[in-house]
């Protein structure tokens, strides 16, 4: 089975140095480059953060190949139907390199800072069923009509429709069950985070059963498991994974091992040290390091 390999880049930089973090994972061959969508970096509100699907339309105009994302938009800070538009736009100006990243939100402080309703967990995983029935409609190009409790759209056209057929590719993270069913139900991929601060053993038992939770419901759903990629987020478990080719490696393959199809792992940019405290762990990678790992080490898991 072949693997593919991503980089989260934060864009806590100006946007020509983003735009060169992007490049330099186009030029060693990464799959897809991220973003991530939040608001703030939680803990420090002072740290400029570019907006995640204006910076993507921008990103995707200035880079050829490797397909671009969100990991992972929260729902309540959209309305579907606005989020639908951003999508279908950067799918147009990238021309058909979007893959779109979604969840049910996390930071209550980001919540409560944009007088948003910070749900409890069945509320959140409720709103993301809801906004991503939406997505999986309009994003095909469709007319939606939808009166739930948490949004209503009314013969909503969305044009013009996707670059992608039969539209752009939808990634849900999912970490309980009721979140894994709306991947089971919609996604092409599951989005999986590593357990925070957690060591490998601890995260990756975890990371298992989560996926054999996911095969189980996928089989409930009527789909075949085999059609639904499985991203490992990296980074967030505490886990030293660039501290040597090896430590990468080994990562790489127990995870694959437990079902992961896809990665990715983030990028360090010395102009915002916020992050420091990750590069030192060898949670997050340099560029020579990420470029010695797409050399040496991601070509044994692609076919």
């Amino acid at each position: 089975m072949s693997l593919s390999f991503g980089a989260t880049i934060i864009q806590f930089v100006p946007y020509r140095a983003l735009l060169d973090d992007f490049l330099f994972a186009e030029s060693i061959g990464l799959d897809n480059g991220w973003v991530i969508d939040q608001f703030w970096i939680d803990g420090a509100p002072d740290v400029p953060m570019l907006e995640a699907w204006a910076t993507l339309g921008a990103v995707a105009a200035d880079t050829e190949r490797i397909r671009l994302g969100s990991m992972v938009t929260n729902v309540a800070n959209r309305n579907p139907g606005i989020l639908a538009k951003s999508i279908l736009t950067v799918d147009q100006v990238s021309g058909g390199r979007v893959d779109v990243g979604v969840g049910g939100g996390y930071y209550q402080a980001e919540h409560e800072a944009l007088g948003l309703d910070y749900l409890d967990a069945r509320g959140r995983g409720d709103r993301l069923r809801e906004a991503v029935a939406i997505l999986d409609e309009a994003l095909r190009g469709t007319t939606v009509t939808h009166s739930g409790t948490h949004y209503q759209l009314k013969e909503a056209a969305f044009r013009p429709g996707p670059t992608q057929s039969p539209r752009p590719p939808l990634w849900v993270a999912a970490q309980s069950a009721r979140s894994l069913r709306v991947a089971a139900r919609h996604a092409d991929a599951v989005v999986s985070l590593g357990e925070y601060e957690r060591g490998i053993e601890e995260s990756l038992a975890v990371f298992r059963a989560r996926m054999e939770r996911l095969d189980e419901i996928c089989l409930e759903e009527g789909r075949d498991p085999g059609t639904l990629q499985r991203c490992y987020f990296a980074g967030w478990a505490n886990e030293p994974i660039f501290a040597s080719t090896d430590a990468t490696t080994d990562l790489i393959g127990r995870y694959a091992d437990a079902g992961a199809t896809d990665f990715t792992f983030y990028l360090h940019n010395p102009a915002e040290p916020v992050l420091d405290d990750f590069l030192s762990s060898h949670r997050m990678a340099t560029r020579d390091q990420f470029e010695d790992t797409a050399r040496e080490v991601f070509p044994h898991f692609r076919s």
